[in-house]
């Protein structure tokens, strides 16, 4: 029987998805694909929760590509493209280092083994579409600050942010995962207000 060594990487955006056991829920999808392969799987995983997949500070994916880790592991299992991040040069660079460490990628959801031709199209392919979506909600943003300001809005308060807007900077947060760099553009603030106003609000929510 083969044996191999894969590195699983589960990683989840919020804090709200983190306390809702998110990312024990893809741990637990990764093992079980583990257990029903073939090969003989020593399975090890490497976690990042409340990150998002925008952030160069992960802990665990930085471990995860270091070229002594790399050089231990045959391939990196995934729930889907978007865990491992949501830029398509990241994603590709990343596609690159593996190829040169003869690291494997396998995104489960996409049924994407880069070991094949096949594979290594669809890694591109719905790299590509990853990119479109996260453009999508950059342009989201600004026409949001533009709708603002046609209302006559302030687009946001350098010192302080009402209850309506506290609130309205967690929705955006949650739901459609805007990062702390789009929400402070948004509301007018410094990226680390946008990050500590949101995690006062959860922490008052609780």
């Amino acid at each position: 029987m083969t044996h191999q060594k894969i590195a699983g990487y589960v990683r989840v955006s919020t804090e709200k998805q983190k306390e809702e056991k998110a990312h024990e829920r893809q741990k637990e999808r990764l093992e079980n694909w583990a257990e029903n392969r073939e090969e003989d799987i020593d399975l090890e995983i490497y976690e990042d929760a409340g990150i998002s997949g925008q952030s160069s500070d992960r802990e665990a994916y930085n471990q995860l590509m270091k070229e002594s880790t790399l050089q231990e592991i045959d391939a990196i299992v995934i729930r889907e493209l978007s865990r491992l991040g949501r830029d398509l040069q990241t994603l590709l660079d990343d596609s690159q280092v593996l190829k040169e460490h003869d690291v494997d990628l396998i995104s489960l959801r996409e049924s994407m083994d880069t070991s094949s031709a096949q594979g290594q199209l669809i890694f591109n392919v719905l790299g590509a579409i990853n990119q479109f979506k996260s453009d999508l909600a950059r342009e989201r943003t600004e026409k949001m600050i533009e709708r603002r300001k046609e209302q006559g809005k302030q687009v946001g308060r350098p010192q302080k942010l009402d209850e309506d807007e506290r609130e309205e900077l967690v929705e955006l947060r949650e739901e459609n995962e805007l990062g702390w760099t789009s929400l402070g553009r948004y509301f007018d603030i410094s990226r680390k207000t946008a990050k500590r106003t949101y995690e006062r609000e959860v922490e008052h929510l609780e």
